[in-house]
């Protein structure tokens, strides 16, 4: 019996889900399907009742033309697309040593995972510590007991940066594979309803359980984890780990993360081919979470049954920079997202309760080589420069400078306390000579438009902080497309966001996945 995928299938969020979708089903066919699958859900705010707007796979009873019903539903339906297997068969060329994998971020994670699943035994170095370690690290840092760890922070560590995040696992890219990643989660500790959720979210919390339990399970495959290895030189496949370890690899996925400029430096030095690429930066913005619901969800701000509202604006002011928020974090808070001495910047992320009081976000445009530089790693000075200005306009110790919305647009300076969760301090400065001047042109023309949307936004209670330089990455390690090789050095394999080809959790976990299956292809297993 065929199966058709249906869009739209309007539920009240208070209705029993099978029994309603099973009836909005039957509406839209015109007949009772033999059965109802629900594929994704999520709650439509903007009429006068909440409801879930839902997408569902329908078996279609014995003799149903299928093409007749494509043509009547139109855009509201679909044959879904078959899902494809994880494993695939291998190539004949041999394999000259292990698969190294330089990351244990979504993207190194995932190319591990896909190795491992099909017998490749790869070997994961990680140049930070072990999720919960790292956790309980970043929260010492955060309470100023500990000093920086340029290697076990934030951005470094079990999981990568994502891991401390505003932990949301959707993306606009369009790829049969995405629900198989959803799968891993689940089936490593992320709760089920990730699967249906038109916007997945896991906090930090459960992502350090999950990212634990994937290490166990990658080990239980074959796969060798080392933790505290950092990648300290590359000669086309001869690794060199901390300074002294050599070995010789097979392939080498390098998965480095956006903040491992040390590795740009040394692929750099070695003649691997890195470009410039046009990256974010901006500031980011705090408000209390109450204004962000009454303006999204009006008289159901305060309804339990409704996850915290969120954001996501992007405008182009004529004659200005446009200006994007990015990240956004519901019930989140705003941290220091560091990994040198003497540079500062700000991000945002999440616990599962989402039950800060606070919203974040980050506001940010888009820098192109003409704005900073052509050179390879311009972009990396540039960030630097712009970070070191930050940290020193906060006084030191990582608190950060800050300014009420109100105040920045304005050009005012009057000193006030400023609530919120950013748990290094804050120091009032005026933040618009501490910023790049088109990320100012961008704020003063992109705020306005931002409260025209969300009433209240340009106000006393939204907090600026300097400076979110680290949204993406400045530098692209040039691959060949359809091999997914460097360009300049047979058998390395960048990919993620640290290589410049991915932006979050999702995309970079299928970046990995895809360099991962393309080793499989050409590789023999190892013997």
């Amino acid at each position: 019996m065929p199966t058709i995928r249906l869009y739209n299938l309007h539920v009240g969020i208070d209705d029993d889900l099978p029994r309603a979708l099973a009836r909005e089903a039957a509406k839209r066919l015109g007949a009772a399907p033999a059965a109802v699958t629900l594929v994704k859900r999520g709650v439509d705010a903007r009429e006068r009742t909440p409801h879930y707007n839902c997408t569902a796979d329908a078996l279609l009873p014995e003799g149903a033309d299928l093409e007749r019903i494509l043509a009547h539903l139109g855009g509201n339906a679909a044959v879904p697309a078959p899902t494809p297997p994880m494993t695939l068969a291998p190539g004949d060329a041999p394999l000259r040593g292990p698969v190294v994998v330089v990351g244990s971020g979504p993207a190194g994670g995932f190319a591990a995972w896909t190795l491992a699943l099909n017998g490749y035994r790869p070997l994961l170095i990680e140049r930070g510590k072990p999720a919960l370690e790292r956790l309980r690290r970043i929260g010492r840092f955060n309470a100023g007991v500990v000093e920086l760890d340029p290697d076990d922070n934030a951005l470094f560590g079990e999981g990568g940066a994502g891991s401390f995040s505003d932990g949301k696992l959707y993306t606009s890219h369009r790829d049969p594979l995405l629900p198989r990643i959803l799968e891993v989660f689940v089936e490593c500790g992320a709760p089920s309803r990730i699967l249906t959720d038109a916007a997945p979210h896991v906090g930090t919390d459960v992502l350090s359980r999950v990212v634990v339990r994937m290490r166990e399970k990658l080990q239980a495959m074959g796969a060798q984890v080392r933790f505290t290895a950092r990648l300290t030189d590359l000669d086309g496949c001869n690794v060199t780990i901390n300074g002294t370890e050599r070995m010789q690899a097979g392939a080498v996925i390098l998965a480095p993360g956006h903040s491992a400029r040390d590795t740009y430096e040394m692929l750099h030095r070695r003649g691997v081919h890195l470009e410039a690429k046009p990256f974010q930066m901006g500031v980011r913005i705090e408000h209390a979470q109450e204004l962000i619901d009454k303006a999204q969800l009006g008289r159901f701000a305060r309804d339990k049954r409704l996850a915290p509202a969120s954001y996501d604006i992007a405008c182009h002011p004529g004659g200005a920079p446009g200006l994007f928020s990015f990240c956004m974090c519901p019930g989140g808070i705003t941290m220091a997202a560091v990994n040198e001495p003497g540079m500062l910047n700000t991000n945002g992320m999440s616990f599962s309760p989402q039950a800060s009081g606070y919203a974040n976000s980050a506001l940010v445009t888009t820098f192109e080589p003409q704005d900073f530089g052509f050179g390879p790693l311009d972009g990396v000075a540039f960030q630097r420069r712009f970070e070191a200005i930050a940290f020193a306009a906060g006084g030191g110790g990582w608190a950060a400078p800050a300014q009420p919305v109100t105040h920045y647009l304005r050009g005012l300076e009057s000193p006030r306390n400023m609530r919120g969760t950013y748990a290094r301090g804050r120091v009032y400065q005026a933040l618009a000579p501490l910023l790049p001047e088109k990320l100012n042109k961008a704020l003063r023309a992109g705020l306005p438009e931002f409260d025209k949307r969300i009433r209240g936004f340009v106000s006393d209670g939204g907090i600026l902080h300097a400076i979110e330089a680290r949204a993406s990455s400045p530098v692209r390690i040039t691959r060949d497309p359809h091999t997914r090789q460097s360009i300049s050095t047979p058998g390395l394999y960048p990919c993620g966001e640290g290589a410049g080809y991915a932006g979050g959790i999702m995309s970079a976990a299928l970046d990995g996945i895809h360099s991962a299956r393309a080793i499989i292809a050409a590789h023999a297993q190892p013997a």
